[in-house]
């Protein structure tokens, strides 16, 4: 919710990697070309098995869009934790020592966190 109000002001606490990395992260592409794989392939899939030789053409879309819905939200929510992790990475900038203090609070055991032991010695989290 931070970065988004921060961006909706028009991002003037946001450095120039940060805006980078926004808009990145808002023509990402990725999400909705996986699910749109994911769907079609569910479809020929059931296509080849023969399921719904006798069904109504509609009913092929009932696998197809589980199979949509589950490969976009699982890759959409990976990249979205990509991108606020990289916008915390920045230690001089106020807006990413912000997002990281509010990521602090929210995580259950700040001495366990294996993610903020990465952004302070500077590791590339994957």
């Amino acid at each position: 919710a931070e970065v988004h109000a921060e961006i909706k002001e028009g991002g003037k606490a946001l450095s120039n990697r940060q805006r980078e990395l926004t808009s990145w992260q808002q023509g990402d592409m990725v999400p909705p070309i996986l699910g749109l794989f994911c769907g079609c392939g569910c479809i020929l899939l059931c296509k080849r098995l023969r399921f719904f030789d006798t069904a109504p053409r509609a009913l092929v879309l009932a696998p197809a869009v589980p199979c949509y819905v589950l490969s976009y939200q699982v890759s959409y929510h990976a990249r979205e934790a990509e991108y606020l992790i990289e916008m915390m990475r920045e230690d001089r900038q106020k807006f990413a020592k912000r997002l990281r203090a509010k990521f602090e609070v929210a995580s259950r055991d700040v001495t366990k966190s294996q993610i903020l032991d990465d952004l302070e010695a500077g590791v590339d989290i994957e």
